[in-house]
């Protein structure tokens, strides 16, 4: 009975101890966060910064330490230290129940800052991604590891498609053309009926254009991925708003296509090679059916081309024969 009364006291005194402790806590933890607003209030951020980061030190995993990150992220970001406040974000997301969906998309609208594009991305009017402010490397660099974090952080969110999309397009300004095109198509394979999605597979063409543009005196086979592109970007989203540009595009590869051809078999008939000219006459008629119309001038030959027949001696000389005339 002696033991059961010690024990009783012992416990009693334990939970008062705690609780005397919980209630210093809670007025020290106020106290900290009335210093820190009035400091706020005051304009002086980096004081008002310094007691937020003693609460969530002091504090971590509670409400005063939400509450507190909440405010270092928007101080850090005041005082321009944006991957201070986008990790910030971050302990919110990890540690603190419920903050997630409203911080995933605060990261998004810090790293749409640092992009000139802080408000939400109207669509595109025109193919070529708008220029914002240049960025250094190490700029990028820290951009490119936000959005990174930001995809990690909730894939299948709607947050995180727009951050890719984002990435994308930030890889384009950047000039890196194989990895913006790389996340346009993937984008497209992960989410092709997103509002985003007709974005991304012009933008993922556009590329392969611009690819043709800077190589286009010898680039039949970027001309040709181009080419394939602008169609499959038509026929999937013929009422895009950006169907009218890509078909401008498209319009000049094909003008290329038909050049080209048109030159080879030229080439060869001044080579006193027939059969082999017949070859590019017919495949202009396959590729541009209109030249047979009474109205072309290619008419007659391609015509002519047509109803004659291939030899094994006009087969041979195709592959040389881009390469020669192309010299």
């Amino acid at each position: 009975m002696r033991l059961t009364s010690c024990a009783c006291l012992l416990l009693c005194s334990l939970l008062a101890v705690v609780t005397a402790r919980a209630i210093d806590d809670a007025e020290t933890a106020q106290q900290l966060l009335k210093r820190a607003q009035k400091s706020l209030v005051e304009g002086e951020h980096e004081d008002a910064l310094r007691r937020y980061q003693t609460i969530a030190k002091l504090y971590p995993r509670t409400d005063w330490a939400q509450a507190a990150w909440w405010q270092i992220a928007r101080l850090q970001n005041h005082l321009g230290d944006p991957q201070a406040a986008f990790d910030a974000l971050q302990v919110l997301i990890v540690a603190h129940v419920g903050q997630f969906e409203k911080a995933h998309a605060e990261q998004l609208g810090l790293a749409r800052t640092i992009m000139n594009a802080s408000q939400q991305r109207e669509r595109l009017q025109g193919l070529e991604p708008r220029r914002p402010k240049s960025l250094n490397e190490s700029e990028q660099d820290m951009l490119a590891g936000m959005l990174q974090t930001i995809i990690r952080n909730g894939p299948h969110t709607e947050t995180a498609r727009q951050a890719h999309f984002e990435f994308a397009l930030m890889l384009e300004r950047a000039g890196k053309l194989p990895q913006a095109l790389l996340m346009h198509e993937e984008f497209l394979e992960t989410h092709m009926d997103h509002e985003l999605a007709d974005d991304a597979a012009c933008q993922a063409a556009y590329i392969r254009y611009k690819q043709w543009k800077t190589m286009k005196s010898a680039a039949p086979r970027q001309r040709d991925a181009a080419r394939d592109a602008m169609v499959w970007f038509l026929s999937r989203y013929p009422h895009s708003e950006r169907a009218a540009l890509a078909r401008t595009c498209l319009a000049e590869l094909r003008h290329s296509e038909h050049k080209e051809l048109e030159t080879l078999a030229r080439y060869y008939e001044g080579r006193g090679k027939p059969e082999a000219a017949a070859l590019y006459w017919r495949e202009l008629a396959v590729k541009f059916p209109d030249l047979a119309t009474a109205e072309s001038p290619l008419r007659e030959k391609i015509v002519k081309a047509v109803q004659s027949t291939a030899s094994p001696a006009s087969e041979q000389a195709v592959g040389p024969g881009r390469e020669e005339s192309g010299r």
